[in-house]
């Protein structure tokens, strides 16, 4: 939706000679296709992913290395100290807890409270870049649809608008890697931890929402190194759903609100030119149109503008424009 509104603007506010309208096809194949980013001023203020990716990996290194120094106070089932250490931190940082790993000592624990709230603070910086995406590309899609207004007036403007599809694919391949992902998480299950086939879907459902009641987890050394991939993969690719399904619904209420905002500039235009129309008998200037606003205020009926109308219409057929001679001026006196 986006890419479809800068290819439009390109073309109408940069090249002078160009036609008025271009697909988004035309833009991504030529090199237009440069000016479709988002302006260096937006840009500017945008988070950096890679930022926020390298800190949640310094997290995780320094969690897995703690919760190694710290091997022997921590209880439950154990396989080897490196892998049950990136194992915890993984489950803990993802807040899925299956519990077959807790800390039981005072330092332990309090080590623990440090670690999730440093870990709820990223997941916040995480949203917080979510929202900031969602925001900005709504603020782009109005200020271009504005845009297109100003450049090729609002009737071509709604539409091009109304021509803009929105873009489910994301969410449809996000769909498509959940079960993908959730199928291979029950084949080790399976394979690896040798659950009956209800409790790895179980396990497995459980530990994708991030629920992780602790009755079915993983046992087996290898079977805690997968589930160190699996898990984060895991829960990125709800978040990414989420992500996905709020970026729709944003496109959805953005086309309705650009629709809106387009529409009232015609209405008021359409209004306007129609104060001179005196065609058809149906209005007979700016008296007419005051009192049909007066109307959708809702400070007159439509008894009222009958009345009004009917006293106007005698008034027109009584007076003959054509009859009426204007005054000579005093020079011509």
């Amino acid at each position: 939706m986006l890419d479809h509104f800068y290819s439009i603007i390109s073309m109408t506010s940069n090249d002078e000679k160009a036609p008025k309208k271009r697909s988004i096809q035309g833009c991504k194949a030529t090199l237009v296709a440069a000016k479709c980013a988002p302006p260096d001023a937006l840009r500017a203020g945008f988070p950096d992913l890679k930022r926020l990716g390298t800190y949640f990996g310094i997290y995780l290194g320094v969690g897995t290395v703690i919760f190694y120094a710290l091997k022997n106070d921590i209880r439950g089932h154990k396989t080897i100290d490196f892998i049950d250490s990136l194992y915890l931190c993984v489950v803990t940082m993802t807040t899925v807890g299956y519990g077959d790993l807790v800390p039981h000592s005072y330092n332990a624990q309090l080590v623990c409270i440090f670690f999730i709230t440093v870990g709820m603070c990223l997941f916040g910086i995480a949203v917080k870049i979510a929202a900031k995406y969602l925001v900005v590309k709504q603020q782009m899609v109005m200020v271009n649809a504005l845009r297109m207004s100003r450049k090729m007036g609002p009737v071509e403007a709604l539409k091009e608008i109304e021509s803009v599809k929105i873009d489910y694919n994301k969410l449809k391949i996000s769909l498509i890697a959940m079960a993908g992902h959730y199928v291979i998480g029950i084949f080790v299950l399976l394979t690896v931890e040798g659950m009956d086939f209800t409790d790895a879907i179980y396990c497995a459902f459980t530990t994708m929402t991030t629920t992780g009641f602790g009755d079915e987890t993983f046992q087996e050394p290898f079977g805690r190194m997968f589930a160190v991939f699996w898990i984060s993969t895991g829960t990125s690719c709800v978040g990414q759903l989420f992500l996905y399904i709020a970026e729709i619904y944003t496109d959805i209420e953005t086309k309705k609100l650009a629709k809106q905002v387009i529409s009232n500039n015609i209405i008021a235009k359409t209004d306007l030119e129609a104060a001179d129309d005196i065609k058809d008998g149906k209005v007979y200037g700016a008296a007419d149109m005051i009192l049909y606003k007066l109307k959708e205020k809702g400070k007159i009926k439509q008894d009222d503008i009958s009345v009004a109308m009917k006293d106007l219409n005698d008034v027109i057929k009584d007076v003959d424009v054509d009859d009426v001679t204007p005054p000579k001026s005093a020079q011509e006196k």
